[in-house]
C-alpha cells in the first residue's frame, strides 16, 4: 500500500513538471547515483579502528584518512583501557591485502609516536574484512606505568601504495583484560589471515617471523588464522559482506531521497 501510494505520488509530481525540470531532475539523478556510489568506492578503500576507539569517523570531512599523523583528528578524552603490557587491536580492512605498521605515542598530546609496535617489518594481512590481534605486545623499554596515557597510531599500505593513517587514544592500567580469540569482536573474517612480511638474511635465505596469534592455543598465527576463519564462518558472516551491503543501501537510500526532494 505504501509503495503503490508512493509511485502514484511520483508519478503525479513528475506530470507537473515542465520539460526542463524534468531533465535537471534526471540530471541530478544521474549526478546522485554517480557521487553515491563513489562516495561507497572511497569507503571500501579505507579501514578503521574497531577496537580500541578509534579517534573519530575518519570517513567524514575535513577528517582524511591520507592526513599524517592522525587523519587529521585531534586527540580526544574518551580513552580506552589498554592493559600495561599491551592490549587487542581488531581492524576492519577494505584492501585485497594490506601491510600494517603500528606505533605508539605516549602522553597526553602525542608529538611524535616514536615507540614502534612493529620494530622490524610490518604485519602482512590478506583478505578484506575484520583482523583481531589479541595482544599488541609493549617493548620493555617503552616502560609504560599503570594510569600513563597515549596514543596508538595505526599505518596501512594497500595495493594503491598509498599509506592510511588512523588512531586510537588509550589509557593504560593492569585492570584492562584483554580480547578473547574467536569470540565476540576478536572474531576474523572469512579469508583474512596475518603474518610477517620475509626478511631476506645474508646467505640468501628467508626469515618469517610470524604475527600475533589470534589463538590463545595456537603456536603461530597461521594456524590461528585457520582456527578464526572456521569459527567466524561457522558463526558469522563476514563484515566485509555487512559493509559492502551496507553501502549498496545508503547508495539506493541517497537515490530515492534526492528523487523525492526534486
Amino acid at each position: 500500500m505504501g509503495c503503490t501510494l508512493f509511485k502514484k505520488l511520483q508519478r503525479s509530481t513528475l506530470k507537473a513538471r515542465s520539460p526542463a525540470s524534468r531533465n535537471n531532475h534526471a540530471n541530478m539523478k544521474s549526478l546522485t547515483l554517480c557521487c553515491s556510489i563513489l562516495l561507497a568506492q572511497l569507503a571500501l578503500a579505507h579501514f578503521d579502528i574497531t577496537y580500541p576507539g578509534t579517534r573519530g569517523d575518519s570517513f567524514l570531512p575535513p577528517a582524511s584518512q591520507w592526513l599524517y599523523p592522525c587523519a587529521g583528528i585531534n586527540t580526544t578524552t574518551n580513552r580506552t583501557m589498554w592493559p600495561t603490557t599491551g592490549g587487542s587491536l581488531v581492524l576492519d580492512l577494505h584492501h585485497p591485502f594490506t601491510y600494517i605498521w603500528l606505533n605508539l605515542g605516549l602522553g597526553e598530546e602525542v608529538a611524535s609516536f616514536n615507540v614502534s609496535l612493529t620494530p622490524n617489518l610490518p604485519y602482512n594481512e590478506t583478505g578484506n574484512g575484520t583482523l583481531c590481534l589479541p595482544h599488541v605486545a609493549l617493548p620493555e623499554e617503552a616502560n609504560v606505568t599503570e594510569g600513563a596515557v597515549g596514543s596508538l597510531q595505526v599505518i596501512t599500505v594497500g595495493d594503491s601504495g598509498s599509506a592510511l593513517y588512523n588512531c586510537a587514544d588509550l589509557m593504560f592500567t593492569s585492570n584492562a583484560t584483554l580480547l578473547t580469540a574467536g569470540e565476540e569482536e576478536c572474531v576474523n573474517s572469512t579469508g583474512v589471515s596475518v603474518t610477517r612480511v620475509e626478511q631476506q638474511s645474508d646467505d640468501g635465505t628467508a626469515t618469517n617471523t610470524e604475527a600475533s596469534s589470534t589463538s590463545s592455543t595456537a603456536p603461530s598465527s597461521s594456524s590461528t588464522a585457520d582456527t578464526a576463519d572456521a569459527e567466524s564462518s561457522a558463526t558469522t558472516i563476514t563484515s566485509s559482506y555487512w559493509h559492502e551491503m551496507l553501502m549498496a543501501s545508503l547508495v539506493v537510500a541517497g537515490i530515492l531521497c534526492f528523487d523525492v526532494i526534486l
